[in-house]
């Protein structure tokens, strides 16, 4: 690593991958520092041992999800090169303009439309269209019937995953097709999905001279004497997250992007904590979101088998809307291994246990020698594993405009998300009401989240939002329309942290659109303009 650069940027999301490809674009040195590793296709985990020991960051192992609890509200996110995009399910939808024109921030949903385009232009997200010699999954058909007879208009919902023919992509690397083995979230081991590591960075990287220094965990960034920043790390152990060296590297220009937990968590820190930063907006840490998020509610004993596991791991949506909240629902899968555990963790269904003691003493019988010679335990085998009840389970995602009044702050030196259901209530029962309707159209039921349900009425996002939020001056946001800290300039916030409310769908693209905004800003000062670099 070099001494400075004209731009260091935290983290290697959405947010970072973005802001780092532009600068490098216009020829700026640039150095992102993530504190994950960097991830082969070859390396993904896919058994449930591999799963449990290697995907999850933890004190033992160098994973790419992070899981956090807190009291009402847990959250999962990335870890690794490429951040959130390693494990998102690949969806890229606008955000409603009855939210963005909202922010109180000047700056409206026509505004951000172009970056939007850019952003899907680059990351190619368009609806699903079949590999060769496949069809849309099961698992798509049946939401999307069930989600237009309970009155909806359901849709393919874009997704940045490619299904054609071997190439090598726009960043120099190599893709096959989805082979619809559901594993999204367990990384994608044939480079299917356009996450931002193949994508942004690799050209980042291959055509413009970005550096990626992985295992890069930020302490502090302190301003520096001239103008400038010094930002302080520690470099982490390849296989453990253990501090082996610390260091130290300076830029004209510091990009926070380290999720709304990560990037809000440095920035207390400084200010709070080691006094670097003391002039931060008060607002900093208020307006977190979790987006909304109702995670594993779904369609119980549905009349069709749905094979929630098979294709993509969301492929399709409805607007729910009502006149009080955007509500946006969607069609759900997770990898193989989660459905075993799954399967594992549920009761015999109707007959189930039935039909297991018959596969036993069937298998008992021709042990002993006896019954017929040409019994054949697979065929009882086959009847045995047809009663499978993951297979009659449509999961849903669950989106929409929770109040957005969580608060992010440090306690005992950590960070901690206080955070209630109170004021969400009303839009949570909404959403609810439209899963029940779908439901009852699969031959299902209805059943709400293990988490949801009382007493504990807990929920998990993987869309954290806010912290350091977007305003009109530091009295309403902690950063500008375009990102930049009030009061520091040149420092600023790409990511998750600077939305200021819940936006009913996934966030991944409107994160994008804001990146590119600021970086066009960054560069010149304005909007986009044609003849700028795509």
């Amino acid at each position: 690593m070099k001494a400075s650069y004209d731009a260091v940027i935290i983290g290697s999301g959405f947010g970072g991958a973005i802001t780092a490809y532009r600068l490098a674009q216009a020829g700026r040195s640039v150095a992102i520092l993530e504190q994950g590793r960097r991830w082969k296709k070859q390396e993904y985990p896919r058994t449930v041992g591999q799963t449990s020991q290697a995907a999850f960051w933890q004190e033992r192992t160098n994973g790419f999800l992070e899981y956090r609890a807190f009291k009402n509200i847990d959250v999962i996110q990335g870890v690794g090169v490429g951040g959130g995009s390693l494990h998102y399910f690949n969806v890229n939808l606008r955000a409603p303009a009855r939210v963005v024109d909202r922010w109180p921030a000047p700056l409206t949903r026509a505004q951000l439309d172009p970056y939007y385009e850019l952003a899907e232009d680059n990351l190619e997200s368009r609806a699903l269209s079949p590999p060769s010699l496949r069809v849309l999954p099961p698992r798509t058909a049946a939401f999307m019937a069930a989600a237009q007879a309970s009155g909806g208009k359901p849709q393919l919902t874009p997704i940045a995953v490619y299904t054609g023919p071997d190439r090598t992509n726009r960043g120099g690397v190599a893709q096959s097709a989805c082979v619809y083995c559901g594993n999204c979230m367990l990384g994608c081991h044939v480079h299917a999905k356009n996450s931002l590591d193949i994508t942004y960075i690799a050209a980042a990287e291959r055509r413009y001279g970005a550096e990626v220094h992985a295992l890069h965990k930020v302490e502090a960034i302190r301003p520096a004497t001239g103008g400038g920043y010094h930002v302080d790390f520690q470099v982490l152990a390849e296989e453990r997250r253990t501090p082996v060296e610390r260091g130290s590297v300076q830029a004209g220009k510091v990009i926070v992007a380290a999720g709304a937990l990560g990037s809000t968590e440095l920035l207390l820190r400084c200010r709070d904590q080691l006094g670097t930063l003391p002039r931060l907006s008060p607002t900093l840490g208020t307006r977190f979101s979790g987006n909304g998020d109702m995670l594993f509610a779904g369609a119980w004993s549905t009349r069709d088998a749905i094979d929630p596991a098979q294709g993509p791991s969301i492929t399709a949506v409805v607007d729910c809307s009502t006149e009080e909240h955007a509500i946006h629902v969607e069609d759900l899968g997770f990898p193989d291994p989660m459905f075993w555990m799954l399967e594992g963790l549920l009761p015999p269904g109707r007959g189930g246990v039935r039909r297991a003691l018959a596969l036993a003493g069937r298998y008992l019988a021709r042990s002993l020698g006896l019954g017929r010679a040409t019994s054949r335990v697979t065929d009882q085998l086959g009847a045995f594993l047809a009663g499978g009840r993951a297979n009659h389970f449509l999961p849903y995602l669950g989106m929409g405009t929770d109040a957005g009044d969580g608060q992010l702050r440090l306690r005992d030196g950590a960070l901690d998300v206080v955070w209630s259901h109170r004021k969400s209530r009303r839009m949570f029962r909404q959403m609810e009401d439209a899963m029940r309707r779908i439901s009852a159209q699969t031959g299902g039921e209805y059943v709400t989240s293990f988490l949801w349900r009382w007493p504990s009425r807990k929920l998990l996002t993987a869309h954290p939002l806010g912290g350091a939020v977007m305003g009109a001056d530091e009295g309403q946001g902690v950063v500008d329309h375009a990102g930049q800290v009030w009061n520091y300039p040149g420092l600023y916030v790409t990511d998750g942290a600077s939305i200021p409310s819940a936006l009913s769908v996934n966030p991944s693209l409107t994160i994008a659109a804001v990146a590119e905004r600021a970086a066009a800003w960054m560069l010149y000062g304005r909007e986009r303009a044609a003849g700028d670099p795509v």
